[in-house]
């Protein structure tokens, strides 16, 4: 099981949390795995799926840390390039860069005020390609739960994105 799930779960724990924290959930998750072994039902999904579910649940005690990072992708995205030189003329595109720093810093709000729950299944849709079917088996939700939460995230998000701020919003 460890050889054939290990990497994906690696790789997921580490967009969420990145890599050092992710050794230790990758960890803890074989951990819960092997102890609650007895409880595994594969009728409910495959070993991919609970796996997840168990690190989705360690994830949520993580919170903290992953909000963090979202905060730091929101610097990290509004910060200029360094190796632009400013004697050389920039044209129209610098507008068009700071309205999409603007929209990144709008989604990564929006992802950061997310719950924890709505977030996972975000990730584990966009990052881990789970289709809804085994993203229910991993959170123990069914499977049009998921389709009709998706759809409802990805709607305010969209939205989130493509909103005006306040300030361009009372020139129109």
């Amino acid at each position: 099981m460890y050889a054939d799930h290990a990497g994906v779960l690696f790789g997921y724990f580490a967009r969420r949390v990145g890599p050092d924290l992710a050794e230790d959930l990758l960890a803890e998750t074989f951990h819960v795995a092997i102890e609650s072994f007895a409880s595994f039902d594969a009728r409910r999904g495959g070993e991919r799926a609970w796996l997840f579910g168990i690190g989705s649940n360690l994830l949520r005690h993580h919170w903290r840390t992953e909000q963090r990072r979202l905060r730091a992708l929101a610097r990290d995205a509004a910060r200029p390039p360094t190796n632009i030189d400013p004697l050389l003329a920039v044209g129209d595109h610098v507008a068009e860069r700071l309205d999409a720093v603007e929209a990144a810093d709008r989604v990564i709000d929006a992802l950061a005020g997310l719950s924890p729950d709505d977030r996972t299944l975000l990730f584990l849709s966009g990052w881990e390609r789970m289709n809804s079917s085994e993203i229910g088996a991993a959170i123990g939700q069914p499977a049009a739960t998921v389709r009709s939460r998706l759809r409802r995230l990805r709607r305010q998000l969209r939205t989130t994105a493509t909103a005006l701020p306040d300030d361009q919003e009372a020139l129109r």
